[in-house]
């Protein structure tokens, strides 16, 4: 087996064993692992960064996300940052869709 295929298979793993949220994305429905940091900042847990953010895989993000919006428990977002890991994962950067 590939390595790439290797890869696949873990982060496909992964996700269905960490997720926390269904996340609608392009018309379809994907596991992600999602962390609103706003609530952590305000809980004084020292995060850099206060914008919900959001890991899936990255065969489900559309080409050139920034902009377009996403749902996830009936809340939709807009994507402001999609940074691949180069490993089949991608981390996108929300904020509440207006």
């Amino acid at each position: 087996m590939l390595f790439a295929n290797l890869q696949l298979a873990a982060n496909s793993a992964v996700l269905n064993h960490l997720a926390n949220k269904q996340v609608t994305i392009g018309g379809a429905v994907v596991p992600g692992i999602f962390r609103n940091l706003a609530s952590e900042v305000q809980l004084g847990m020292g995060v850099a960064s206060s914008s919900p953010v959001v890991t899936v895989a990255s065969s489900a993000v559309m080409v050139e996300p920034v902009g377009k919006q996403i749902t996830i428990d009936a809340v939709r977002y807009e994507i402001v940052d999609a940074d691949p890991d180069n490993t089949g994962l991608t981390i996108l950067t929300l904020t509440v869709a207006a």
